[in-house]
Order: C-alpha cells, then sequence, then structure tokens
C-alpha cells in the first residue's frame, strides 16, 4: 500500500491497481503505512476554549482533581453526571496505559454541612459522616471506582491557615473585621478561565455570595469569621484574624496542592462551578505559586429537569427520584454516560428508558456469546471483527471522550455479533476472545453484564413457569413469559410440546 501511495504521487494520469487479502483496514494502523500522523489523545480543555492534544507533566503518569460532593444532602442527576465524568475519565486513561492519582474532595464544613446538622440536632461530624457513608454506597451502585484519595476539608484546616497567611504575607489578601479576603485587583489574569468582564459585576453582589464586608465587593473571601452559633457549637479555628473557618475556595485549592502538587495534570467539574469557585481556586493558587494550578480544566454540562404533566416543577432531580422510578444505578450510569460530556442532559424518565432497552440489546449480545458451544473452524473475518471494535472504541474516546461515536462502534459491532449468532457462525473459542474484547471495553463502560443470565434466580423461575404453562397448553401466559424473556434478553427456542 504504501508503495502504491508513492508511486500514485509520481503518476501524471492512469489507473493504479492495488490488490490486497483483504479489505485492508488493519493495515492502516500498523507501522508500515507511514504517510498517517499517529493518533493522540485530545481533550477539550476549558481554559483554552478548544481540544488539545493531553501530554502529562510526568511521562506515564497523570494526576486528576475533582470537586467532590458537599455531605449535607443526597446526590442530584447533575452530582452523579460531574463524578460518572470523572470515573469515565480516569477509567480511560487507565485504559490507555496511563497510571491515574485521582483525589477528590469532600466538603464537610461550610454553610450547608453546618446548617444542616444544626437543623438535624447532630453534631457536625456525625451528619456529615453519615452522608460520606451514603455517598459511597451511591458511589459503588452507580459502578464508580473509588479515588486514590477523599480529603475532607475538616481534616485540612492548618493547610487553609496556612494558605491564607502565606496570601497576606505577598499583599494579596486582607481582614477586614476579622474576616480574610483576597484582592482580585491583584491578580491580573483573573476572569480568564470564565471569560467573564469584571467591570459588569453588579456592585453589592460578591463573586463568592458571601455577606461579608469587603473593602471591594467583587474581592471573594478566604476565611470567614464564625458566628455566635458557630463558636457555642466549637466550629472554629483560632488565628491572628480571629476565630474562622475557610471558605469553599480556599479548601479546594489547598486540599489539591496538598495531594498532587503546586500543578496538576486535569482539574474536572461541571460547567456551573467555573465562576467563581474554579476562578477564585486559580486565583488563590496563582498568587502564591506564580504557576498555573491545572494544566487542562475539563467541565461537564448540567442535567436539567424536563416537566412532567400534571407534575410540580422540579429545579433537581435527585438520584432518590430515578430509584423511585424504578431505575436501577447500571442504567443511570448508562442514560448519564451515553451523551457527549459537554452537552446537557435533559432528565426525562422516557430517556432513561431508552438507555434501559439499549443495556437489553448488549446483555443479549452478552448472553448468547456465554451460551455458544459449537466447535468447528473458527471464523473468518473475527480478527477483523476485533480490530473494528477496539479500533471504533479508541478513536472516538481520543477523541475528547466521544461517547456517541464510541457507543455507536460498540452496538454496530453487537449488531453483527447478533447476526452471526443467529447464522450459527461462531465457535465457542470465538465467542470467548469476543467477550474478552468487550471485557476490554467494559474497564473503561463499566456497563455490561457478563454473568450468564441463565444462571439467575429470577430468569430460572420464569423459565420453569414457561415450560408449566406450555405443558398445561396455556399458550398465552407462555407467550406472555416468553415475550418478558426476550426483553430480558433470553431467546429461547422451543421444542414440540408432548402430547
Amino acid at each position: 500500500m504504501v508503495v502504491a501511495a508513492r508511486e500514485a504521487a509520481r503518476m501524471q494520469a492512469g489507473t493504479l491497481v492495488v490488490i490486497l487479502p483483504d479489505g485492508g483496514e488493519r493495515y492502516l494502523s500498523t507501522s508500515l503505512f507511514d504517510v498517517r500522523e499517529k493518533v493522540e489523545l485530545s481533550l477539550f480543555n476549558s481554559m483554552s476554549r478548544g481540544k488539545e492534544p493531553f501530554h502529562p507533566l510526568v511521562p506515564g503518569q497523570v494526576s486528576v482533581y475533582s470537586c467532590g460532593p458537599t455531605a449535607h444532602a443526597g446526590l442530584t442527576a447533575g452530582e452523579c453526571r460531574r463524578f460518572l465524568f470523572s470515573d469515565l475519565l480516569c477509567r480511560y486513561l487507565s485504559y490507555r496505559g496511563f497510571e491515574v492519582n485521582h483525589v477528590m474532595n469532600i466538603t464537610d464544613l461550610d454553610d450547608k454541612t453546618i446548617l444542616g446538622s444544626e437543623a438535624s440536632g447532630e453534631e457536625l461530624s456525625d451528619f456529615t459522616g453519615r452522608h460520606i457513608a451514603a455517598f459511597m454506597e451511591d458511589f459503588a451502585d452507580l459502578g464508580i471506582q473509588p479515588a486514590s484519595a477523599y480529603p475532607r476539608a475538616s481534616e485540612h484546616v492548618e493547610d487553609m491557615v496556612a494558605l491564607a497567611r502565606k496570601l497576606v504575607e505577598r499583599g494579596v489578601a486582607y481582614e477586614k473585621l476579622r474576616s480574610l479576603y483576597f484582592d482580585i485587583s491583584r491578580f491580573t489574569d483573573y476572569g480568564r478561565l470564565s471569560g467573564i468582564d469584571l467591570d459588569k459585576i453588579r456592585l453589592g453582589a460578591t463573586v463568592d455570595l458571601d455577606e461579608y464586608e469587603k473593602s471591594n465587593p467583587r474581592d471573594f473571601t478566604l476565611l470567614k469569621r464564625s458566628r455566635l452559633s458557630e463558636l457555642k457549637r466549637g466550629i472554629y479555628t483560632k488565628t491572628e484574624w480571629g476565630n474562622v473557618r475557610p471558605s469553599w475556595h480556599i479548601q479546594c485549592a489547598a486540599m489539591s496542592m496538598k495531594h498532587l502538587g503546586e500543578t496538576y495534570d486535569i482539574h474536572t467539574s461541571g460547567r456551573e462551578l467555573v465562576f467563581p469557585h474554579h476562578e477564585n481556586e486559580i486565583a488563590i493558587a496563582g498568587a502564591l505559586t506564580g504557576k498555573p494550578l491545572a494544566r487542562y480544566w475539563l467541565h461537564c454540562d448540567q442535567v436539567r429537569a424536563v416537566p412532567q404533566e400534571g407534575a410540580e416543577r422540579q429545579e433537581r432531580v435527585s438520584l432518590a427520584d430515578l430509584r423511585r422510578q424504578g431505575f436501577s444505578g447500571r442504567e443511570i450510569r448508562f442514560w448519564l454516560l451515553s451523551i457527549h460530556y459537554r452537552k446537557p442532559v435533559a432528565c426525562d424518565p422516557a430517556r432513561v428508558e431508552m438507555a434501559r432497552r439499549s443495556l437489553k440489546r448488549l446483555d443479549s449480545c452478552v448472553s448468547g456469546l456465554l451460551q455458544v458451544n459449537r466447535e468447528g473452524t473458527p471464523y473468518a473475518d473475527l480478527s477483523q471483527l476485533l480490530y473494528d471494535l477496539k479500533s471504533g472504541f479508541t478513536t472516538a474516546m481520543d477523541d475528547d471522550l466521544n461517547m456517541s461515536a464510541a457507543l455507536a462502534a460498540v452496538f454496530g459491532i453487537v449488531k453483527r455479533i447478533n447476526s452471526l449468532l443467529g447464522r450459527q457462525r461462531l465457535t465457542a473459542d470465538d465467542a470467548a476472545k469476543l467477550l474478552d474484547a468487550l471485557r476490554g471495553i467494559d474497564r473503561v463502560l463499566n456497563v455490561f453484564d457478563f454473568k450468564d443470565i441463565l444462571e439467575r434466580p429470577d430468569v430460572r423461575r420464569m423459565i420453569t413457569e414457561r415450560n408449566d404453562a406450555r405443558r398445561n397448553r396455556d399458550w398465552a401466559a407462555a407467550d406472555a413469559i416468553r415475550e418478558k424473556l426476550a426483553a430480558m434478553g433470553v431467546t429461547l427456542k422451543d421444542r414440540r410440546a408432548a402430547p
């Protein structure tokens, strides 16, 4: 092929015929075909507002920081998407051979947690501990692999105070009425990430929504003076400026730098946190070190509630709401991951139902492969099928985690596999190789179910009930059960009923 390409480049006219043993797709990926450039992972960097080739600070290693949950209430669908996105990113980086160090903070010391614990009559640590335990259960149910570390804000207060002290020494922070503020006029790059025009911020409104006095309403809080109710409960830290507690912004800056260093590779979160939270993080770190806090800023879009007829308008849909509608963690995971992370997701039960049906197609394919026991001549084009699966998936994911294209590639192969299963073209060895390839893809997706569905107790019970119905010539009941099994991905082939 390379020789033909070079020969064609020299030709002024005519026809060049090249004969290859097959379609030739595999040859395009080999080092022999040196005309093509090497394909590499690219990610959309919110800071540059464009896709960039991804190159970590340390070859082979990636450091990732993710804004984690606030321990005051159950997870919303939007928060689930944020955490599933960071999970997808880290899984794919690992799949591509990187060693990933993923740190996700937990906010257990802020207005929401303090007011929530006060309303419930619990100690702050008991209140937040209960919610943190629930988060970990939700993460497991959604198939989110554990992060390398989950630092809690309450455990890093001294680190936050130390950062604040350095900011004062550098002249970019000031004290007023026993609270400490960051002077954004001293950080010239403020607003670069969000593109916000500081001159258009309404006077009287602050960039961190904290109701404290400042020299400039655009400045943001680093350390808040503790309220009387907080002092009575012992929720404060004694400093040279008074009894205070850290703001959300200095919390994330301190914890990420403590665990990942002054500059790390990737910061992930949702678009709704770009301003002011991430701008404030960047300002704190930049004023301290003169370096970028993160080299790549990745933001997923929000989950938007769709008004249901006759139902009260919901601004936020919780994970508990979705579970009450009968959706499993695996179905919610697939639904939230199936749309490109930079596009908004409509929280509509009909769309989650579509995700459920798509999962059944995957389950049916896996179930069919698990049941193959035919021996004989292997399928001739199996290596091409395996290549198409891996290449299609990887090419799409390398393009800024393009899940729509990646899933299209997967479902295209699933359709071809189902056709081969229907024609009994696959041997047991073929099926084993295809299952191994799907397991490789599932290291990233984590949505396949490789348990033999026929071994499930509910499936065995339904098959027994259907056999009983056929023996009793209750064809309506037998057909109804058959349809339910088909919807679960189980296809039955009947023999003639005994007379």
